[in-house]
């Protein structure tokens, strides 16, 4: 019997020895998984990607100029320097003075939107010229705001100045977690001209086909 107990000896230092290591390489792993906050989402039921489809409100413009409308004017500062007009449900944007930028937008408040990609879309057409006087290049199309402070992404699609006939173009951005809003709109940056508009829509990324 002494002599089982000793041949079994061995084996169990070998053991006592290689579980450090062991050990190690187990929290190294587990120190690569995803935290919670970073772990895959719940997916989005059908029923709440229809009603987030349908979050963007006034998608025609009807609105546009009434005191209750959702979109809203505001450009860099001084007098107004860009005429905004509704034909056929299309949208017009187009400078009249020299301030370097004018926005138009909306805000989509939705739970949904935490931590999540958005996509906002729209057919853009333009005929905007290049030639600016100010320092903020020239470009126009979509907007898009989200997250803590001023984070926006300014017309950053193809194409966005020159000459251009109807043609769908996208944003895209992952919310942070935390915030349940973004403001989608148009922006006007270029030099003479004007940008026209319709459809606009929003998407969240996993209730794409």
């Amino acid at each position: 019997m002494l002599r089982t107990m000793l041949s079994k000896s061995p084996r169990i230092a070998i053991r006592k020895a290689m579980l450090p290591a062991f050990l190690a390489v187990l929290t190294s792993f587990l120190g690569c998984a995803a935290t919670p906050s970073e772990s895959m989402k719940a997916a989005v039921s059908a029923r709440d990607c229809a009603k987030f489809n349908a979050s963007l409100m006034d998608p025609e413009f009807e609105t546009l100029g009434r005191g209750e409308s959702v979109w809203r004017y505001r450009q860099h500062t001084g007098d107004r320097s860009f005429a905004t007009s509704v034909e056929d449900g299309r949208f017009y944007f187009s400078r009249i003075d020299d301030e370097p930028w004018g926005v138009l937008s909306q805000k989509i408040a939705d739970p949904l939107l935490s931590g999540r990609t958005v996509r906002y879309s729209a057919d853009l057409k333009g005929d905007v010229s290049d030639l600016v006087t100010h320092g903020f290049g020239a470009k126009s199309g979509l907007y898009l705001r989200y997250g803590q402070g001023r984070a926006s992404i300014l017309a950053e699609h193809e194409p966005n100045i020159g000459q251009w006939d109807w043609q769908r173009v996208a944003l895209e951005v992952r919310v942070p977690e935390g915030f349940d809003q973004v403001y989608v709109g148009f922006i006007y940056q270029g030099g003479e001209g004007v940008l026209s508009a319709r459809a606009p829509k929003v998407e969240l990324l996993e209730c794409l086909p």
